[in-house]
């Protein structure tokens, strides 16, 4: 077992090309290859990984989980010397991994947390203190109808419910009233097994994200649609907050890490920024997803998160720190002007370039022939994004606006 190896518990949604770039970075810095552990193997993960596992995910309790992926390194002459838990199904087998091989990483009992968001909820409530200005969420359980009924009424006859173990905003809702609880509570069906959590519907709320990777901390600033359901749809790294206010979210990130694992090392814990204070909406034991950690490096000097996250995999060695913001950087993404087939979509850098906004980077994740909706459900519902780069946050925003509305009317449908 000569050869060494980093391996990667899990990916989120289509974040393959993420598992790629640390494969790249592996190679370069550590001469380690990568293992990907994943629940179905896919020919992509053999593009993108040099070894591809297959292991079942999610809730794991038992130490005994990691004893085959064990064997199975052992069969192939690798060496584990970094555990990166880059889903949140895999955050617990992350940790198992971690424990069996002497490596860093967060204690088994902590990594349900990652998974499942009634734990942190627990957490929460049962912390003796808070720092100033935090405001904890009442956040009740639904297993039935009823259930979900009296939790709506309880909250005041509005509320916005959530799965407790899904990600990408799916399932994610508002519920405007009581009477839409039989319909909303049908749509939830998928999820009325791995249960479903009612929590306080906040309105007038900024929201963000504190970013964490080995010890440096940075704030992200986020937007959502505001449909019925919410979905992410833009990041600005860093956020632009006046000073205050942006140490009252970097104390409730913090204090949301070390409520839920400090031994780990990334983390994505939003939040609520309220007029009253900050709230947790939920916390992730992995990287940011939506570019957030390729903004950080474009936004900030002489720090790239993904070296940082490796260097931590390997020697546990946090450094606590803010990074030197350069410039501002964004991501866009892109809506469907309707519901249909796609017929067209346009040179996005064509445009850029007629509009003078420089353009840093633009993809579609819809092609013509494609059935696509106005109506996004969650973040895997737009049609394409976009990322520039500004030396300041109100050019920056008002560039994104420019470019995503020009895009978006000259994307074009059809019937069928």
């Amino acid at each position: 077992m000569n050869n060494p190896c980093f391996v990667v518990t899990g990916y989120n949604n289509t974040r393959i090309y993420d598992v790629a770039k640390l494969r790249d970075l592996c190679h370069g810095t550590y001469r380690a290859k990568v293992v990907l552990v994943t629940e179905q193997a896919k020919p992509q993960d053999h593009a993108a990984a040099d070894v591809v596992l297959v292991a079942p995910l999610g809730a794991v309790e038992s130490a005994d989980a990691a004893l085959p992926i064990a064997a199975e390194l052992g069969r192939l002459g690798l060496r584990p010397i970094g555990i990166l838990p880059f889903s949140d199904r895999g955050v617990p087998l992350g940790a198992w991994l971690a424990r069996h091989f002497g490596l860093p990483g967060a204690e088994p009992r902590e990594a349900a947390v990652g998974l499942d968001k009634r734990h942190y909820r627990g957490l929460e409530a049962a912390a003796t203190t808070h720092p100033d200005g935090f405001r904890p969420l009442l956040s009740l359980p639904a297993r039935t109808l009823g259930e979900f009924e009296a939790a709506v009424a309880r909250l005041g006859g509005t509320a916005f419910v959530k799965p407790a173990n899904e990600g990408n905003s799916r399932g994610c809702q508002v519920v405007p009233d009581l009477s839409r609880c039989p319909e909303i509570w049908a749509a939830l069906a998928p999820y009325h097994d791995s249960g479903v959590l009612v929590e306080t519907l906040v309105r007038d709320a900024r929201e963000y994200s504190w970013d964490f990777v080995g010890g440096t901390r940075w704030l992200t600033e986020k937007h959502t649609t505001q449909d019925r359901f919410r979905a992410e749809v833009q990041q600005i790294v860093p956020a632009p907050l006046e000073p205050d206010r942006a140490d009252e979210l970097d104390r409730a990130g913090e204090h949301v890490r070390q409520l839920v694992s400090p031994g780990n090392g990334a983390f994505h814990n939003e939040l609520f920024l309220r007029e009253e204070g900050v709230s947790a909406v939920e916390t992730n034991m992995r990287p940011a997803g939506m570019h957030i950690w390729d903004l950080a490096r474009l936004s900030f000097a002489d720090f790239d998160p993904w070296r940082a996250w490796l260097h931590w995999a390997v020697t546990g060695e946090f450094k606590p720190g803010r990074p030197e913001p350069r410039a501002f950087s964004g991501i866009r993404m892109l809506r469907a002007p309707g519901d249909g087939v796609l017929a067209s979509l346009p040179d996005v850098r064509e445009l850029a370039d007629a509009l003078g906004i420089p353009l840093h980077r633009a993809a579609f994740a819809a092609s013509p022939a494609d059935r696509v909706s106005a109506d996004v459900t969650d973040n895997a519902g737009f049609v394409g994004h976009i990322v520039l780069v500004a030396d300041d946050a109100k050019t920056l925003v008002d560039q994104l606006d420019g470019l995503a509305d020009t895009i978006e009317a000259r994307i074009t449908l059809r019937d069928r």
